[in-house]
């Protein structure tokens, strides 16, 4: 229930923000429902349908419209520039029209207009459609009855069944004579000559990339065939062409699509839907179709100043640093990236060290709890009744510590939810929830709006800090008056703050003998050493996670004045950093304040800032002592036990961010145990 909530007011927002660009995108011309409806049928106009296919057969389409949603829909214009051409999809929130507008005036057509309402209004508004699906607009030679029983499982060519203007190309055309047509089909210089002989522009492109052989001969050297879709009976879209060529891409360059997939356009392109890969940057994107050339030749779109030109057709303002980044760095390869080398060795040095000295102490501690529970039942179950039943409450947390603590675990619960399918993409459950938030553009939005949250109560959090120690500097000041280094660090490493001190040191130890029998259970102060390794993580966590996901967010503004491999770096600390951060909460901190055999299975101090007087007595007796010994104990008793009337609401919620905790805690052992057995 808490996540529903948490993801529409993510959703409301989102919406709110976008709402005033639905209806108008720059440099298109719209046109209403009624002069549409006026046009139809009359010479040179031409309606064009950028829905998907399943839209188009679930809502219909308008009278003659052409189906355009395929990879060569440009094919499909007519050859009369001054032609009216009319786009439609579905609706104001739909944009696959309007971009096909603006491809058909850089194309040189004056005469372009988009419905903007899309079918869905013209539905609403009583106006004739038609259905039937996708038929081919030009009829084809059937020759099903010539290949019955072959194994070509369909002869329809989704690359040009479609055609409306032009040649389409017969059987003979690309396979020849009957008695040859195997040789013609299988020899890859054949293919590629039998398409280049239409496609003129493509083979100029071709000629000389690295793809062509006669000027880089190799077996694997592809032919237009092998990346292109030819007799294939599934539908191919533009909008799902970026994530074939993904694929296309991948079955001969595996090593390089891993490393890509490791990035955030890798990832997104995994778990992007059709519509949205459209977005993402692909291999095309940066390397080129058909002119692929080596990124030392000069003919490349990575070469040079290029290069940079090439990343600006997504990232407006990329600058020289900004197309340094490594899309394909290998972090495993000491020898050709030795920082992200070491980074990655800290960072798996750091994971492992503080989950295997926690499990250590988790696992030790709750068996010491386990055994005391049944050893001493009777004066467990008492001391756990005298503890509940006190009716004089101890406050420990503020109004203020509490809010903070609600924004930063909700913020963390939308982190995790949006974080971790990204981080484990390849996880049977990633792209369940991706679609859960309604995709990864969504997923990102959400993230980026956890991680607004969460910054801003850590600054909030700084600032309370600062304005503490201004307003109590009195108590640093020496008998002159003066404001005394050593009364600092004393107050700065006292019993009442939560930096560590030796004595947190000693209370390991001493735990840690307590766990298996061989000393007394230490006495606690205010704040116990795993509650301030919990502090300075958040500090620590803040840096690496905080500012690396802000050169992420904003990466061109950031390579203004750092190298461009710090975006790989930042990749690499923020995806393990977040690891550590999800398990550690997730597993450890929920046993210390939660589910130990004491605490289970809720601590509500976090929620109602107080303790019972027995309670401080029995787990921090050192501050029980020291606030009776300067009488401040009676300054922090309350009696009244206001938060009674909140405690089920609190545990409710409560409970439901544990749980959801849980379930991610749950994902992530899952993920790790698919890819040991996988």
């Amino acid at each position: 229930m808490l996540l529903r909530l948490i993801f529409a007011i993510f959703l409301s927002f989102n919406l709110f923000a976008s709402e005033g660009d639905f209806a108008v995108v720059e440099g298109v011309i719209p046109i209403s429902m009624a002069d549409v409806e006026k046009e139809l049928g009359k010479k040179d106009v031409y309606i064009f349908d950028a829905n998907t296919k399943e839209e188009r057969i679930k809502y219909g389409y308008l009278k003659g419209s052409i189906f355009i949603n395929t990879p060569e829909w440009v094919s499909l214009l007519p050859s009369n520039k001054d032609a009216k051409i009319i786009f439609y999809c579905l609706n104001r929130m739909c944009y696959a029209s309007s971009d096909a507008a603006l491809k058909a005036q850089k194309l040189g057509y004056t005469n372009v207009r988009v419905m903007l309402d899309g079918i869905e209004s013209w539905i609403l508004s009583a106006r004739p459609i038609e259905k039937g699906g996708i038929k081919p607009l030009v009829k084809s030679h059937d020759i099903n009855s010539w290949h019955e029983g072959n194994e070509i499982s369909s002869f329809k060519d989704e690359l040009h069944k479609n055609l409306r203007f032009g040649n389409l190309p017969a059987c003979r055309d690309c396979h020849g004579a009957s008695g040859i047509i195997n040789d013609l089909a299988n020899d890859k210089d054949n293919v590629n000559a039998n398409c280049t002989s239409c496609h003129k522009e493509v083979k100029a492109e071709f000629s000389g990339s690295v793809h062509d052989k006669f000027t880089n001969p190799r077996e694997k050297s592809p032919s237009c065939s092998d990346c292109h879709n030819v007799h294939d009976k599934q539908q191919l879209t533009s909008l799902a062409v970026k994530k074939l060529s993904d694929v296309k891409c991948g079955s001969c360059h595996e090593k390089e699509q891993k490393h890509y997939h490791e990035t955030f356009h890798g990832k997104a392109m995994v778990l992007a839907k059709d519509g949205e890969s459209k977005k993402i940057a692909a291999c095309f994107d940066c390397h080129g179709a058909h002119n692929i050339h080596k990124p030392k030749d000069e003919k490349s779109t990575l070469y040079g100043e290029t290069r940079i030109k090439t990343c600006e057709k997504c990232h407006e303002g990329a600058n020289d640093n900004f197309s340094d980044f490594i899309a394909h760095a290998d972090h495993t390869d000491k020898e050709n990236f030795p920082l992200l080398y070491w980074a990655y060795v800290f960072m798996t040095g750091l994971v492992i060290s503080v989950f295997a000295f926690f499990g250590l102490h988790t696992f030790l501690w709750s068996m010491k709890l386990i055994y005391m529970s049944i050893k001493y039942k009777d004066e467990w179950r008492a001391a756990k009744e005298k503890m509940h039943n006190d009716k004089v409450n101890i406050k420990r947390f503020s109004t203020l510590h509490r809010i903070q603590h609600f924004f930063v675990a909700s913020s963390f619960l939308g982190l995790s939810f949006s974080g971790l399918p990204q981080k484990f993409y390849t996880a049977p459950w990633a792209q369940t929830m991706i679609d859960l938030m309604g995709g990864i553009v969504m997923a990102t939005k959400i993230h980026h709006f956890s991680a607004f949250i969460m910054i801003a109560v850590f600054l909030s959090h700084i600032a309370e800090v600062v304005y503490n120690s201004w307003t109590k500097r009195d108590a640093i000041r020496d008998n002159n008056g003066k404001l005394s280094f050593k009364l600092f660090l004393a107050k700065l490493f006292g019993p009442d703050s939560l930096m560590p001190r030796m004595q947190d040191l000693r209370d390991v130890v001493a735990h840690f003998k307590w766990f298996i029998g061989k000393g007394e259970r230490p006495k606690f102060d205010r704040f116990t050493y795993w509650e301030k390794f919990d502090y300075i993580a958040v500090f620590w966590g803040m840096f690496i996670i905080g500012f690396s996901g802000l050169v992420l967010w904003f990466p061109v503004e950031f390579t203004k004045i750092l190298p461009g491999f710090m975006l790989n770096l930042a990749t690499l600390v923020h995806s393990d950093e977040a690891l550590l951060a999800t398990g550690f909460i997730f597993a450890v901190h929920f046993f210390n304040t939660h589910f130990r055999a004491d605490r289970f299975p809720m601590d509500m101090v976090i929620f109602s800032g107080e303790l019972t007087e027995e309670e401080l007595k029995h787990d921090r007796p050192e501050w029980y002592a020291r606030l009776k010994a300067s009488g401040k104990l009676d300054e922090l008793k309350n009696e009244s036990n206001s938060f009674a009337k909140y405690f089920y609401f609190a545990r409710v919620v409560g409970f439901l961010m544990l749980f959801t905790g849980l379930i991610f805690l749950f994902l992530i052992i899952y993920a790790f145990a698919d890819m040991l057995i996988g």
